[in-house]
């Protein structure tokens, strides 16, 4: 196998186990709201009964598509090392077994290569919850220095974390779900209101 040079994989948030949990929420708050989802509503640390036995679902999410009740489950998993295939496997399973629409991994750290290839043949969403080190990383490389400084504004009104969806095709997080563009919108709205109010 080639050498693996996706840096994520190998990043662990470091978060409390409660707050790891609100952000979950939060963040499949906003991942509901940017998909337009109606009727949305999520449950949390629920036991749920199938034919072959007992779950126990970290999140269990509903929500309503062309007049249809769709449920989804979600793993969210603190972990300092790469998910292994196995860890997604087992979600899939859960989801066949309780008979879901869909299913989500949430996790503080990345995703081995064989995971991400899992998930995508099987539909399954992966998110990676990264801190502020990562986005300072990630903006850095970008050349726009207003851009920069208007971030460096904007990072201390946002949350401390922040969530990133994984691109299966290229495998590697790229979509930022939380916080989401309507949170940003109304961060910068106000410091441009605050830079530029004609003082």
């Amino acid at each position: 196998m080639n050498g693996d040079i996706n840096p994520y994989r190998s990043l662990s948030a470091d978060i409390s186990p409660t707050d790891f949990e609100i952000f979950c929420m939060n963040t499949l708050q906003a991942y509901a709201i940017q998909e337009n989802l109606k009727d949305f509503s999520v449950s949390h640390n629920q036991k749920v009964e199938s034919n072959d036995g007992t779950y126990q679902i970290d999140v269990l999410g509903e929500f309503t598509i062309m007049g249809t009740k769709v449920k989804m489950i979600v793993e969210c998993k603190k972990y300092s090392r790469a998910i292994e295939r196995e860890k997604i496997c087992s979600l899939y399973q859960k989801q066949q077994s309780l008979g879901a629409n869909k299913s989500i991994f949430m996790s503080t750290s990345g995703y081995q290569s064989g995971a991400v290839m899992f998930a995508k043949s099987h539909g399954i969403t992966l998110i990676q919850i990264v801190d502020e080190f990562v986005k300072h990383i990630q903006n850095s490389i970008q050349p726009n220095l207003d851009f920069l400084k208007i971030q460096m504004f904007v990072r201390r009104q946002m949350p401390k974390y922040f969530a990133l969806q994984w691109d299966l095709d290229s495998d590697y997080p790229y979509n930022e779900i939380y916080p989401t563009k309507e949170m940003y919108k109304n961060v910068i709205d106000t410091i441009k209101n605050t830079m530029f109010d004609g003082t």
